[in-house]
């Protein structure tokens, strides 16, 4: 293996190894992986409303509400999501979907609002780019019942309101 990092091709052989990421210079590995973080892009989310019929005769209708934009509760940062709304039955009672635009580790963040409750997921990138598994993934979000609740530490003093979801 040649001691030449392969984002800035210079040579790290007299690099103390406090400052190697392998071969790579830790500043340029550290730099790369900040560009790793890439924006989801869902070409035609109008064409993920639909209604859909269920199994027990009950309809679901999911729409596409548009891009928009939020401050998250933990740390003041911003972020851009598609939201969608899904109705059961025509009941005055909805679940939104906050699909984020942020990719990280091949998934998106996901808020999910239901029954004046906050979920928080993860959706694979796979799940999103397949509208048929993203509009079934949805459906079943709207048929889940809640059964419990925890709180989940995101790191020192930060703590987020987690809703876990089960089938009843």
């Amino acid at each position: 293996m040649s001691w030449t990092c392969r984002y800035c091709g210079k040579d790290t052989s007299d690099i103390d190894y406090d400052y190697l990421d392998g071969y790579d210079h830790l500043s340029c590995a550290l730099n790369n992986n900040k560009m790793k973080i890439t924006n989801l892009k869902i070409s035609n989310p109008e064409k993920i409303n639909t209604k859909n019929l269920c199994l027990d005769k009950s309809t679901i209708d999911i729409n596409y509400m548009g891009r928009k934009h939020k401050t998250k509760d933990y740390g003041n940062v911003g972020c851009t999501f598609y939201e969608f709304i899904a109705t059961k039955d025509y009941n005055s009672q909805s679940t939104i979907f906050q699909i984020e635009d942020e990719i990280k580790n091949n998934k998106v963040e996901v808020t999910i609002l239901k029954s004046g409750k906050m979920t928080i997921d993860e959706f694979s990138i796979e799940l999103i780019k397949d509208r048929s598994k993203l509009i079934n993934k949805m459906i079943e979000w709207v048929n889940e019942k809640v059964s419990y609740y925890e709180n989940k530490r995101l790191g020192k003093n930060k703590w987020i309101y987690i809703q876990r979801i089960y089938n009843c």
